[in-house]
């Protein structure tokens, strides 16, 4: 009876050893198999700046079973090529142009078109901003509490953050000279109080 309980205890034992092997060689297969997908279709290099399995960083290396990103704050980060093949790539410097994204309000009471122009001109007259294509200043949205335009200026991708920096400071240094008010949300309370008859 005590070797019947050994025996099957054992036999639990090899056949959990053999779930964890068959585990771990699937795992390896298909991080093995991604490995060899991303060397044929390459959708980014060593050196390029990706966001990939929820990571964003520079490609630091790969080889057949993961890829090592640094993340701006400077992490190393491995992540299984399985992941980064079975999910979205985005690869960021592996293109030649990238469109910054900026939203600026104004007030309700403030000049529009006079808006536009000081943002056609920061946009236009910054050294990084690439001339073609042109960027593009509307005046999109009549939001809650001010009136939002959208900027878009065109950059190379290692300009990126120095432009958007750089364009939003000088917003808000042109609008405070030149008396146009940034907006932020507020709320006016109205308390009425009841008279008893």
């Amino acid at each position: 009876m005590v070797g019947e309980r050994l025996s099957s205890s054992q036999k639990r034992v090899d056949q959990s050893e053999k779930g964890v092997y068959s585990s771990y060689t699937q795992n390896s297969l298909s991080n093995f198999a991604s490995g060899i997908l991303m060397l044929i279709y390459r959708p980014f290099d060593v050196g390029d700046t990706i966001n990939v399995a929820g990571v964003l960083g520079k490609v630091e290396s790969m080889n057949l079973l993961s890829t090592q990103l640094r993340t701006p704050d400077n992490q190393l980060v491995i992540v299984p090529n399985n992941s980064v093949w079975g999910d979205v790539i985005t690869n960021i410097t592996g293109i030649t142009q990238r469109r910054v994204d900026l939203v600026f309000g104004i007030g309700y009471s403030d000049d529009a078109d006079k808006a536009q122009r000081i943002l056609e001109e920061i946009a236009s007259s910054h050294a990084l901003v690439l001339k073609d294509p042109a960027p593009v200043v509307k005046l999109h949205e009549l939001a809650d509490s001010s009136v939002n335009f959208i900027v878009r200026p065109w950059v190379t991708p290692e300009n990126y953050w120095e432009v958007y920096w750089d364009i939003t400071r000088e917003v808000k240094r042109r609008f405070d000279a030149e008396g146009i008010s940034i907006p932020f949300p507020q709320r006016d309370v109205h308390l009425y109080q009841e008279t008893s008859s």
